[in-house]
């Protein structure tokens, strides 16, 4: 029997099952029938936040940024890269601070 893995569409939000072994094979979401890896950080807001992070079973790692911020414009062209490198075995994304200010809250941004 192949382990599957959770993951989180970025489009619907919707929690599918993929074998591990098909993770690299761009895979689509059942419900929206959109790729799950995107080669792009996933966009989340106060809303998907705790569902993305908490259904996935791939790592997520997230830049918490905000549109002052002069170092989160500096790192975003390599955080983007990093994020066509990286998927399927990790996830990238991005929580805009200002506009997302409960999750920020949360972890004291």
């Amino acid at each position: 029997m192949s382990n599957k893995k959770h993951v989180v569409c970025p489009h619907c939000m919707a929690v599918n099952r993929i074998p591990a072994e098909r993770l690299g094979d761009n895979p689509k979401c059942g419900k929206c029938k959109k790729p799950l890896f995107t080669g792009h950080p996933v966009e989340l807001n106060d809303q998907t936040f705790t569902k993305f992070i908490s259904k996935n079973d791939i790592p997520v790692v997230v830049d918490f940024w905000a549109e002052w911020c002069g170092p989160c414009k500096m790192m975003a062209p390599a955080f983007a890269e990093a994020s066509a490198r990286l998927e399927p075995n990790v996830i990238l994304a991005k929580l805009n601070t200002e506009i997302d200010q409960q999750t920020a809250a949360q972890f004291g941004i």
